[in-house]
């Protein structure tokens, strides 16, 4: 099973300026009393659930300006408060930029990331992505670019290996098939246009079960303008790792029932590519788990990709 904690090594809050924290706690309207910080994921920026003195809580998330993560945490600010009214996400109650930070504070919402392993939570998933299907098209967010547009340049890298040369320890099924899967992986764009808000970065850890049962989806830093059944593939390699067949699941959601296969092929066949590449990169100092994460990842969306499509 993939595993998403302790990834990060993140700010926290008492790193952030006084003014800054002083700030905040105008916006919340009281004193902050205490910070739990979060330690799951992957980035390094600040997230941690702020109590205040009459107990009220928020979830804050931070970074500084000049961070490469800076434009991610505007953008996911950016995306939630046009949302926040049209889908389950945590709503954005104001931002903060001074003294070289930029906080966005959220609603706080209680949940767990769901047990893919657990059918009633595996459900309650895929409803919530039924219904954001039909919810998010047409895109409520009208400037968000196209899915192929973002990530078509970048789900290249079975086309790299090919190029330059595979890495001396890529898995043998991937070396024989090398070419075949370089000639597979740019195809996902042809079906991928639509007009669908995605998400584009679902897994487990940016869905929280509430205790209703109801799902939250959490950081839209990424949104893209596609087909909706981008998302449910992008999802799918999660359900695996987590010991549950993704292709009956496949067979009867109705963003994927009447899809051509090798658009799902060629979709998992370019993450696969992704995570085998980035696995092989220089880990982040603060991101320590990043890598392994992404290998485990790689691993786990070949061996789907394998038992899908039939090569030797």
């Amino acid at each position: 099973m993939i595993v998403f904690e302790g990834v990060a090594q993140r700010d926290e809050w008492r790193d952030l300026p006084v003014p800054v924290r002083e700030a905040v706690a105008d916006g919340l309207g009281g004193r902050v009393v205490s910070a739990v910080n979060q330690r799951g994921g992957f980035s390094h920026g600040m997230a941690a659930v702020l109590v205040l003195a009459d107990g009220q809580r928020a979830f804050g998330k931070a970074v500084r300006t000049g961070d490469g993560l800076a434009e991610a945490y505007r953008a996911e600010a950016a995306a939630a408060q046009g949302l926040s009214k049209v889908v389950p996400t945590p709503a954005v109650l104001f931002t903060v930029e001074r003294d070289g930070w930029f906080v966005v504070v959220f609603e706080a919402v209680t949940g767990h990331h769901p047990r893919l392993d657990r059918p009633d939570e595996l459900h309650s998933v895929l409803a919530q992505l039924e219904r954001m299907a039909e919810i998010l098209t047409p895109s409520p967010l009208p400037d968000v670019p196209s899915v192929s547009l973002v990530y078509g340049p970048k789900l290249r890298c079975w086309s790299g290996f090919a190029e330059q040369g595979p890495p001396q320890d890529l898995a043998p099924w991937a070396f024989r098939n090398l070419d075949r899967l370089a000639e597979l992986e740019p195809r996902w764009p042809d079906w991928a246009a639509g007009e669908t808000l995605l998400h584009t970065d679902l897994r487990p850890d940016n869905l929280l079960v509430t205790a209703d049962g109801a799902v939250t989806v959490v950081d839209w830093a990424w949104p893209c303008r596609g087909a909706a059944w981008v998302d449910l593939a992008l999802l799918a390699p999660a359900i695996s790792a987590a010991g549950v067949d993704p292709d009956p699941i496949l067979a009867q959601q109705p963003a994927t029932r009447d899809l051509d296969p090798v658009a799902v092929d060629s979709i998992l066949c370019a993450i696969a590519g992704y995570w085998s590449a980035q696995s092989r990169l220089t880990g982040p100092p603060r991101s320590p788990g990043l890598r392994a994460y992404q290998a485990r990842a790689a691993q786990t969306s070949l061996s789907w990709l394998k038992s899908r499509i039939g090569w030797s």
